[in-house]
């Protein structure tokens, strides 16, 4: 499986972790991999792709009153929900590093639903 995934434009770093049935992805800054990328070299390797931790780059909007976090570079946008009593609203329109939880979607190709756990002033991207 780490194979398929380096060949994805942008990975920096796979480590598999069979036994606990994980798998560490690092990306070089500025990269442009989707997560839709990442689930399919899973699939192919004939895994099935959970959740994933995650800590990206982009900016929190808010569409029809509905938080979503779009990430920077690939514009992928995901529905977003904190798991704190954090008031994300301040932090709508800026761009900000998220660290969640991103779940899989009923069909397993693109993400989920994205579990904020913390939000932070994002800094320049060196590349």
């Amino acid at each position: 499986m780490s194979v398929s995934i380096k060949k994805i434009a942008g990975v920096q770093s796979v480590k598999v972790h069979l036994n606990k049935g994980l798998v560490d992805i690092r990306l070089a800054p500025g990269n442009k991999a989707t997560i839709a990328e990442i689930r399919k070299a899973i699939r192919n390797d004939a895994f099935t792709p959970k959740s994933a931790t995650v800590s990206a780059v982009g900016k929190l909007v808010s569409k029809g009153g509905k938080l979503q976090f779009q990430v920077a570079g690939t514009n992928e946008t995901f529905p977003a929900v904190s798991t704190s009593r954090h008031p994300w609203q301040k932090d709508v329109g800026q761009e900000v590093t998220v660290n969640g939880l991103l779940g899989v979607s009923v069909n397993g190709t693109e993400g989920g639903t994205l579990q904020i756990t913390s939000v932070s002033a994002s800094s320049p991207v060196k590349e």
